[in-house]
């Protein structure tokens, strides 16, 4: 009603339309804005805020918590504490699309339009080409709906963050609440181990209260809080906690200040969810492609239609070539050859580690010219090692490697050095990170039994092994997983590797067993030191052993152990170790300074009670090397004077999340392949510095170390050793600089830069460097493994997420996954992506090699109406059978040079599908291909008899191999049956007999022209109750043309006879009852046999003759034809010029007495004669058709194109009709015993029975001997009803058109036969696209086996009955393999000369910087190469 109202008036559906469209864009307007506003970086104030004005903002008590009225308010202001999901698309809509992508459509067309001309010819061929393309698109279309969308499950793994239940205060108690019932306002308490619920503020907390944010900023370490505001940006203070981040250690009470999707992590959800993706290169390219190919198949599909409507082609003939032109042009089965390909891609792309989500992906990554890597887990290990140590040489402090990747695995300490074992021993002990025991023994599989050895012990697991990545490469890692903080856990992995080097049982659990703990002081951010007191069970001594900052512990020290003595610490020596500190820690690495001392054993004997203070003092009561104070606390205590006693300062451990061994040289190969490499990490920016120089990412100065090393050495400009920043190609940009909101000119000169590093990024600003790069034309890949990542990943070209440190949100949003976390494994799945375009251009190739030949058939039957050579159902079997794993086997090829030296591809020259391809493929290749199919055509239809000078003009679908062929004859002779020639006979003036009805070219016989007779009567309607034996109910032919005898006997008597050739009957396909077939056989040629459709029947040669003459519609034309409406001719069935000059009156079998000239004219009132059913009925007017001998009784048929009746038995097939003799008196009999004794004119009385194999007429009193009860007389003949099984058989003679049909049902097979040969050679030219195939070798296994399987494919395809039946093929002759041969050697040598001349004209250099190999390409390649 709504609508009707809306819509009565043409104003209010103009008005509703625009307000539709206003709304429909302002919410993709706001949809954008929203999404503007989520890529700016987080704006909080509640870390900022007093503490009180923060309470009273949430309406809460600090010391009750919320009331319980106060929390479902809040609930029901601000929802629950959970992420909005997004909206689901239905499964079924989702699938829906996939069935209607332009190319779906595009075959979805041509099945209705197969399906549209099944309706209206019947044509069972059109009916299984329709049901053939429909499989296709939904095949196609439930591969791809397979490819499950990626949003459901990245909303879902944000749900993982959040914890079931939470501790809150509510009413001032405290209770387990639902986390989604979780408020503003309520103050809620975690633990160690718990996920964060929501962003709190920190009102209290533990010492050591830690949060990991390595999934929200992406550091590698564990973050420090307190209930205080230490800086203005959010992600950097430390009095705030977001949620879905995890609690290491510690404990804390936090006031929730956001819940649900306003929490950090909220936007970062919405963020990514709201972030489009990318849509592949390789997406972009096949789109193209596809636009291209179909709007060429369309263009030339509608033309032609259009064209041959001009020329007067039945709209049905117009229909087939129109669905065969669209079919030909498409290469059904390239989608699923590039799925496939893509597939087995990423099948050995998962063998290196790397696992591909999104197929299209695989390609992307080759196309890739930007890389943003995360720093954490990606370049580095995320694993904390001890990267150098110092400790006292010889005379001082000396600093040296520590096996690390940071250090290129060198070792230059001396592990017996007794400074050296005194700093291990420290750090053994002063530490309580620790080996899971569990880790240290084998397991059974998906088990946490421990595995037995065969005295019932624990199998134990080696402390450290190698594990091979993705690119071949082994990385040393720990077998035992250590626990605890991650700067203890470095320090008790050297320790323990230092034990299982040594012979000398010092691993971390020996030393801790023969020095047991006395006495503790952990570590606080207020002391920045750790303490542990410790006995040696062996001498008795107590040690005091000090780990913290290197400044605080330095201080503490008076004395320090160099050279193996405990010296004075002098300030010489002091600056020197706070020297190499700074060095280390300019570097990026994380500096420990250790200390101890040995306890004087009468004052700190063994029952000495150690204690951090107590009621009169403040300090420890045992050396810690604290500085004098007289201070008294507020509590009144005094410092103990113990704790003043200075320590001995052993050294340091400089600590880094170590780059992984193989990320250097793959960078370097990044350079060398052209793409650029950005760092972009959430870590500070000294460290993520120090590790991009160490990796490659950063190989020459930034400007600021220009600046300083100006400033440093006093350059100034001009001077001759000045460093201009302006000139520097390295930055390192901290996050704090950029936002969404900054220009792109800065943008772009940031960009610019070939050596970048963002530092300190958010979540938003990733997005937007993304975006930028994007903005500039890079095909950007993005590396990550936090939550932080998501976004960027989600926004890039091809998205890449760790598979081991990663978390559930980036894996899902990514379109790949690092197995092994390893940088270098993306190098890896660059150089395969490179590959896979590489071979799928050579896949295309040759796959649309087989378009021209596919083409050119339709084309020239339209063009020159010569026989189809070529069938749809043939080309699908091209495209869908034997072309498919030949295209796939591409996927298997190897580079043909180092891909990987070369620079990424230009994606708007360098295409998948270029116009030079579309030259190589269409215009070289393809057209050799086609002209080797017409020649195998021509070269089998000559063999067969129907040489290529007969075939212009008489290809019309209805008539070739429908009608019979009439053809003038120069000599030559008549044959039977046996091969016998009839010298009695002149083929030039007279016609064939039914005993000699072959034509033989002999030596100096010739074939001067062929023709048909003229299809020159097409009555309108429908027949009623049609029985095609019973002439009485042919009342029309539905529109359809068809022959007269009145055109026969023009044809006959202008000396153009039925052809039959002899090269038929010699031919494999030959069937001696074409002669007289059976019209009741189920498989009977011609479109004959019992439930005919009409359509084909009356399009075909009908069982019996239409007259023209003979009509009986109108009796004001007795005897000339009537009923004129236009023109006879029809394209494709010609018909000689000289017919249109036969006298009617001189016809033997028509009686036309008032006839003028044979004309060329259409007609649309005709007679049907068959012999059967007509003599009652319609009189005498069938007799001159029929010439039968009424009179005598005898139905001997005299008119050799009329259908006749037969009786008779054949032991091998009872339908035969038999063979009919030239005349009713040569017709031999048989006595019982089957011996002939007479013929039907010399006969004695007991010689009355068949012979076997011949055809007895009505009338010729033959007695069956094997049923007496069959006699062959004409009074039976009369009294049977027509259309019934009765004993006589209606028989015609189909030889002419069936030779001709069989003739070209091999000649199609022959032709489809050559294009597979020539894509054989199309295969293995396509190997390479620049090498000689000499050089790249045959080692592509797949592909013989694809070479392997396309001949038997083709052999099957050709000689299986079966595959006859279904595809319309023939078992043709082994030699007519042989034509196209020549044009495959062609083929190959003439691609091998392009090559080789391309080679040799275009010259390769290797720059000197990147060592990219640069080609200056030649006139040959820019002209010809693809």
């Amino acid at each position: 009603m709504e609508d009707s109202l809306w819509s009565s008036w043409g104003g209010f559906g103009s008005f509703k339309a625009a307000v539709m469209e206003f709304f429909r864009r302002k919410k993709s307007v706001d949809n954008e804005a929203r999404h503007d506003d989520l890529k700016r970086n987080v704006e909080v104030t509640a870390h900022k805020e007093g503490l009180d004005e923060l309470l009273e903002r949430l309406g809460v008590n600090k010391h009750t918590g919320l009331s319980s009225d106060a929390a479902k308010a809040a609930l029901a202001a601000h929802g629950p504490n959970q992420l909005t999901p997004p909206r689901q698309t239905p499964a079924w809509v989702k699938f829906f699309k996939e069935l209607t992508g332009f190319f779906s459509l595009l075959l979805w067309g041509g099945s209705i339009l197969c399906f549209a001309g099944y309706a209206i010819d019947r044509s069972k061929d059109h009916l299984f080409l329709g049901i053939v393309l429909v499989v296709v698109v939904v095949v196609t279309g439930i591969f791809s709906f397979v490819q499950n969308s990626k949003s459901e499950s990245l909303m879902n793994s944000f749900k993982n963050m959040l914890p079931p239940k939470v501790k809150v205060m509510r009413d001032g108690t405290t209770d387990e609440v639902i986390s989604t019932q979780i408020v503003p306002g309520d103050i809620v308490f975690v633990e160690a181990g718990d996920l964060v619920p929501a962003d709190l503020r920190v009102l209290e907390c533990s010492d050591n209260f830690q949060v990991d944010n390595a999934a929200l900023t992406g550091e590698s370490e564990p973050q420090k809080r307190r209930p205080i505001c230490s800086h203005d940006d959010p992600l950097e203070t430390q009095n705030l906690c977001f949620f879905g981040t995890q609690v290491p250690e510690g404990s804390c009470k936090g006031l929730v200040i956001e819940t649900g999707d306003k929490t950090v992590m909220g936007r970062i959800a919405a963020l990514a969810m709201s972030t489009k993706n990318e849509q592949t290169p390789i997406n972009k390219e096949i789109h193209s492609f596809v636009l291209v190919i179909s709007a060429i198949a369309m263009f030339l599909g509608v033309l032609f239609f259009f064209l041959n409507i001009g020329v007067g082609t039945p709209y049905i003939e117009n229909l087939v070539f129109m669905i065969g032109i669209i079919v030909a042009n498409v290469p059904e089965g390239l989608l699923a050859t590039v799925t496939v390909c893509l597939t087995l891609t990423a099948k050995r792309m998962h063998a290196k580690k790397v696992l591909v989500k999104n197929l299209e992906g695989v390609e992307t990554l080759g196309s890739t010219t930007c890389i943003c890597s995360d720093k954490t887990g990606t370049l580095t290990q995320n694993i904390m090692t001890v990267a150098r140590v110092v400790y006292g040489g010889l005379n001082s402090f000396v600093t040296e490697d520590a096996p690390s990747s940071f250090t290129g695995g060198s070792k230059t300490y001396e592990p017996s050095n007794i400074c050296f074992q005194k700093l291990l021993r420290c750090a053994a002990l002063c530490n309580t990170a620790t080996f899971n025991e569990s880790s240290k023994y084998e397991h059974e599989e998906d088990s946490e039994t421990k595995k037995l050895d065969e005295f019932g012990n624990f199998i134990p697991v080696p402390f450290k092994g190698l594990v091979t990545q993705g690119d071949g490469s082994t990385i040393e890692t720990y077998n035992w997983k250590p626990v605890g903080n991650a700067s203890e856990c470095a320090m008790i992995k050297l320790v323990q590797s230092e034990s299982t080097q040594s012979s000398n049982d010092i691993g971390v659990d020996s030393i801790r067993r023969s020095h047991p703990t006395k006495f503790a002081i952990p570590f606080n951010s207020k002391n920045k030191y750790q303490v542990h007191v410790h006995e040696c069970s062996t001498t008795g001594e107590t040690v005091v052993l000090m780990k913290g900052a290197p400044e605080r512990i330095l201080d503490r020290c008076t004395h320090a152990v160099i050279g193996g003595k405990v010296v004075e610490l002098t300030e010489s020596e002091r600056l020197n170790i706070i020297s190499q500190q700074e060095a280390l820690s300019s570097n990026g690495l994380r500096c420990l300074g250790f200390a101890e001392l040995q306890l004087d054993p009468n004052v700190y004997h063994k029952g000495y009670k150690y204690s951090a203070d107590d009621d009169e003092t403040y300090s420890p009561n045992f050396p810690i090397g604290d500085r004098k104070d007289s201070s008294v606390d507020k509590n009144g205590r005094v410092q103990n004077p113990k704790s003043c006693q200075g320590l001995v300062f052993l050294g340091m451990m400089a600590l880094i999340d170590p780059p992984r061994p193989a990320v250097p040289a793959a960078v370097e190969k990044c350079k060398t392949a052209g793409i650029k490499v950005i760092m972009v990490t959430g870590d500070h920016p000294i460290t993520a510095k120090a590790i991009a120089y160490k990796v490659g990412v950063l190989w020459s100065k930034t400007r600021n170390d220009m600046e300083k090393d100006n400033a440093r050495f006093g350059r100034e400009p001009g001077h001759l050793e000045y460093e201009n920043p302006g000139d520097a190609e390295a930055i390192v940009v901290p996050g704090h600089t950029i936002s969404v909101d900054m220009d792109e000119s800065d943008w772009d000169f940031i960009l610019s830069h070939r050596q970048i590093v963002f530092a300190r990024t958010s979540p938003q600003q990733k997005l937007v460097i993304v975006e930028n790069c994007q903005r500039q034309g890079h095909i950007v890949a993005v590396t990550g493994d936090g939550v932080n990542d998501s976004p960027a990943i989600k926004k890039a070209d091809i998205g890449i997420a760790m598979g081991i440190m990663g978390s559930e949100v980036s894996k899902n949003a990514a379109d790949m996954i690092l197995l092994d976390d390893n940088f270098a494994s993306i190098v890896k799945g660059v150089e395969e992506g490179r590959l896979i375009f590489d071979n799928l251009k050579k896949s295309i190739a040759y796959t649309i090699q087989s378009n021209i030949p596919e083409i050119t058939p339709f084309l020239a039957f339209i063009i020159f109406a010569i026989p189809l050579p070529l069938t749809t159902f043939l080309i699908l079997a091209i495209d869908l059978g034997t072309d498919m794993i030949p295209a796939i086997s591409m996927a298997y090829e190897q580079p043909e040079a180092d891909i990987m030296k070369r620079p990424p591809r230009n994606s708007k020259t360098d295409r998948l599908v270029s116009n030079r391809m579309i030259q190589f493929s269409y215009g070289q290749i393809g057209l050799i291909q086609a002209l080797a199919g017409f020649f195998t055509y021509m070269i089998v239809l000559n063999d067969y008899g129907y040489p290529p000078k007969i075939l212009i003009n008489r290809g019309h679908s209805e008539v070739w191999g429908h009608q019979p062929l009439f053809c003038k004859f120069q000599g030559g002779h008549y044959v039977n049956l046996d091969g016998t020639i009839n010298d009695n006979l002149n083929p030039s003036v007279d016609p064939p007999t039914r005993e000699y009805p072959f034509w033989f070219e002999g030596l100096d016989g010739e074939l001067v022209t062929c023709g048909y007779p003229y299809n020159n009567f097409a009555g309108d309607g429908t027949p009623l109750d049609f029985d095609f034996r019973d002439s009485s109910s042919y009342s029309a032919t539905r529109g359809k043309h068809t022959a007269t005898i009145e055109s026969y006997e023009a044809m006959t008597q202008n000396h153009f006879f039925e052809y039959i050739p002899w090269r038929g009957r010699t031919s494999s396909f030959w069937d001696n009852r074409y002669l007289s077939w059976n019209t009741d056989e189920a498989n009977s040629p011609g479109n004959l046999g019992k439930n005919v459709e009409m359509l084909p029947y009356f399009g075909g040669r009908p069982a019996g003759l239409w007259s023209l003459c003979e009509q009986t519609d109108d009796s004001n034309c007795e005897g000339q034809f009537c009923g004129e409406r236009g023109s006879a001719e029809i394209r494709g069935a010609h018909v000689p010029p000289i017919i249109t000059n036969a006298d009617p009156s001189n016809f033997n079998f028509a009686d036309c007495p008032n006839q003028q000239d044979m004309t060329s004219s259409l007609y649309d009132r005709a007679l049907y004669c068959n012999g059967q059913g007509s003599e009652t009925l319609l009189g005498s007017k069938c007799a001159n058709v029929n010439k039968y001998d009424l009179d005598s009784n005898i139905a001997y048929p005299q008119n050799p194109f009329q259908t006749f009746y037969c009786m008779g038995f054949n032991m091998e097939n009872k339908d035969s009709c038999g063979r009919l003799t030239d005349e009713a008196e040569t017709l031999p009999f048989c006595d019982s015993s089957g011996n002939v004794c007479g013929t039907f004119g010399n006969k004695d009385a007991d010689c009355t029975f068949m012979c076997e194999g011949f055809c007895y007429w009505p009338g010729s009193e033959a007695t069956n001997p094997t049923n007496p009860d069959q006699v062959s007389t004409f009074q039976q003949f009369q009294s049977e009803t027509p259309g019934t099984d009765n004993n006589y058989k209606q028989c015609t003679n189909t030889a002419s058109s069936e030779s001709a049909f069989e003739a070209l049902k091999h000649a199609q097979a022959a032709f489809f036969v050559s294009i597979v040969i020539g894509q054989i050679a199309g295969l293995l030219v396509c190997k390479t696209r620049w090498l000689s195939i000499k050089s790249q070798g045959m080692k592509n296994r797949f592909m013989l086996f694809g070479i392997g399987t396309e001949i038997l494919l083709v052999c099957a395809i050709a000689y299986l009955k079966p595959m006859n039946i279904a595809l319309g093929t023939r078992n043709i002759k082994f030699v007519h393999w042989f034509p196209a041969i020549p044009f495959a050697i062609f083929i190959f040598c003439y691609d091998e000369t392009r090559k080789a001349l391309m080679r040799a004209t275009s010259k390769e250099r290797t720059d000197p910087v990147t060592r990219q190999v640069v080609r200056e390409s030649g006139w040959i390649e820019r002209n010809f190469a693809y």
